[in-house]
């Protein structure tokens, strides 16, 4: 059986657990600490009361990801609970990171430690990129960064709740076991030092933002959404390519990814925000809402977010509303459809295409 990310991530997180357990022993506190941990990852999806690592979004009572492992104390009151990926080191150099985005989220929003574990640089084998003449030179990799919109999301996140949201290099293992540690002697008025282990924890994480803002290279995000009456009516909206199939089958699972994205530019404002399906038609909406998978349904179901379909565009002229409905059938792996997209962004950004935001 292939050695899988979330089985290596879990190992990790039980090696931690051993290693706690021994700085705690002088303390008296070693037998006060509980790991949940599951080899099946159909345990993590049940909620953390029913005896899973899954959590509610608690403003609105929706679901959100689940999560690896998680410490707790008696009663099963929360410490540090830990979801884990090296997507870095397998691919994943853009967006997909977003996937795991909203799995620490749900920790942090009920006032816990959430923590995701990935490196921060990775590196991965693929069939175009440098040569490593050091192992062969028919090998070719490149290096996978840390996604800006995980660190940007997971900033302001720790700004809005109690609980926080850190971004943890798995190869400083030592940095997760002094976090969990402290955490143990704060919760039992303990001295300690857990403001400042996550004190370092985030400035690291703000370090690697530099000044690029996220976003700002995205051909997707709409720095001025337009209503039919020509007025911006937001400046924190995004549009998404995803047809129906993307949404609703199992090959495809852009739903995570979607979920990742929309919460990110849910939390960098208290302002209800827009999120523009120009490939879906409102049947394709609703038949989305009446699903149970819990990304859409937490996109289609939050208060503070307005989803729009192609039914709810605006065109100011007829060549971009050809250009739109022909791009609904179209296949985005084209090259072409990338001129498009910027397009299209360029669009909305300037009023020729605009919202009608009545229902």
């Amino acid at each position: 059986m292939a050695y899988t990310s979330d089985l290596r991530v879990k190992n990790l997180i039980k090696d931690v657990d051993l290693e706690v357990r021994k700085l705690l022993r002088p303390f008296g506190l070693e037998d006060k600490l509980y790991l949940r941990s599951f080899d099946e990852s159909n345990e993590d999806s049940r909620m953390w009361d029913k005896g899973g690592l899954s959590f509610n979004d608690p403003e609105t009572g929706l679901v959100l990801g689940s999560n690896d492992s998680g410490w707790f104390i008696d009663n099963a009151v929360p410490l540090v609970i830990v979801e884990g990926t090296f997507g870095t080191e397998r691919g994943q150099f853009g967006d997909g990171q977003l996937n795991r985005f909203s799995h620490s989220l749900s920790v942090a929003m009920n006032g816990y430690i959430g923590v995701t574990l990935v490196p921060l640089v990775g590196q991965s084998f693929i069939k175009k990129g440098k040569k490593n003449d050091i192992l062969c030179k028919k090998i070719n990799f490149s290096n996978g960064l840390i996604h800006k919109g995980m660190l940007t999301g997971a900033i302001n996140c720790n700004s809005l709740y109690d609980g926080k949201y850190l971004i943890v290099d798995p190869y400083e293992e030592s940095e997760l076991k002094s976090l969990v540690f402290h955490a143990v002697l704060n919760y039992f008025n303990k001295d300690n030092l857990l403001d400042g282990c996550v004190n370092k924890i985030v400035t690291r994480m703000k370090s690697l933002l530099g000044k690029q803002i996220y976003g700002s290279r995205s051909n997707q995000v709409i720095s001025k959404l337009y209503d039919k009456n020509g007025q911006v009516i937001s400046t924190n909206a995004r549009f998404y390519t995803q047809n129906f199939e993307a949404l609703t089958t199992s090959t495809k699972r852009d739903g995570h990814g979607l979920l990742g994205k929309t919460l990110i530019n849910l939390f960098a404002t208290k302002e209800v925000i827009y999120s523009v399906f120009i490939r879906l038609t409102k049947e394709d909406l609703d038949h989305i809402k009446r699903r149970e998978g819990k990304e859409t349904k937490y996109i289609t179901n939050h208060p503070r977010i307005n989803v729009l379909c192609c039914q709810d565009l605006v065109f100011m002229k007829e060549e971009m509303k050809q250009k739109v409905e022909l791009f609904r059938s179209s296949n985005l792996h084209q090259q072409t459809e990338k001129t498009l997209i910027k397009e299209i962004q360029y669009a909305f950004n300037n009023g020729l295409i605009r919202v009608n935001t009545t229902p």
